[in-house]
């Protein structure tokens, strides 16, 4: 089971809670949740995880904008 499959159902609440249009990198997107994940290497494995899902389109309602260099995470937005 992947760090995805093991926490998919908080991954769509999360994506659910945003609104349209909002930006955001999964430590903002998940919040206080976003510890829950893992150790930082694994929060780092369900981050690729995550951008792949979202390029694949199992994650239809967000799109991958840009990495943030200022702390070197992915952005996603809302569609």
């Amino acid at each position: 089971m992947t760090f995805l499959e093991r926490h998919r159902n908080l991954a769509l609440r999360k994506v659910a809670a945003m609104p349209r249009g909002t930006e955001a990198g999964l430590a903002e997107m998940f919040g206080d949740d976003w510890e829950t994940i893992g150790t930082p290497g694994e929060r780092r494995h369900f981050g690729r995880e995550f951008k792949a899902a979202v390029r694949g389109g199992q994650l239809n309602e967000l799109e991958w904008v840009r990495i943030e260099n200022s702390g070197r995470y992915d952005v996603y937005r809302k569609i």
